[in-house]
């Protein structure tokens, strides 16, 4: 493991709502040099969705971190559809008292836009919470990188991309529907 403090220190910040500076995929690129093997792919599992995956500190506290704000999300539309959500619910280390309230806030929210950015602020509080927590400047280079994940996710959401992903979800029910031989939706 590496001291990554002249890294961190090299790291520019963005706002919440973007844009990033770069890529996930250009801080992977620009780190190859600097971190070692065994970092650098803790990094490209943050980068990917796959903390769980890692093999750090902070990527075992970020992939429990998700499962509890998963467990959270899954406890409250349990209960607004009246479903018991135990059944999909996941085991993770760790327990953020703040974490459940900040997250029943979020969901809280009425419109789904609002819960979606609430939920994320909840997110970017956790990793800032957990890039404090290691002097060698590793959490903080991994929580950049969940950081630019977020934002590449609200970036990739444009009217076209949710045109499009509509869509295709219209197309998969219109061949469903003639699969089964229904030809109307209303």
């Amino acid at each position: 493991m590496g001291n990554y403090l002249y890294l961190t220190a090299s790291l520019p910040s963005f706002p919440p709502e973007g844009p990033a500076p770069f890529s996930p995929e250009e801080f992977l690129f620009h780190c190859q040099g600097v971190m070692d093997a065994d970092d650098l792919a803790d990094l490209k599992a943050v980068l990917e969705g796959r903390p769980e995956e890692g093999r750090s500190a902070f990527c075992a506290a970020w992939a429990a971190v998700e499962a509890q704000l998963r467990n959270a999300v899954a406890k409250a539309r349990g209960a607004k559809l009246g479903v018991e959500a135990k059944p999909f619910l996941r085991p993770h280390a760790g327990y953020r008292v703040w974490l459940d309230k900040d997250a029943s806030d979020a969901l809280a929210k009425g419109n789904p836009l609002e819960r979606e950015i609430a939920l994320d602020g909840v997110r970017r509080r956790a990793l800032d919470d957990l890039a404090r927590e290691d002097g060698s400047g590793l959490g903080a280079v991994l929580a950049f990188g969940a950081q630019l994940r977020l934002a590449s996710r609200w970036g990739a959401m444009t009217e076209e991309a949710g045109r499009a992903k509509l869509d295709s979800l219209v197309d998969a029910l219109e061949k469903n529907a003639s699969a089964s031989g229904a030809t109307d939706f209303n």
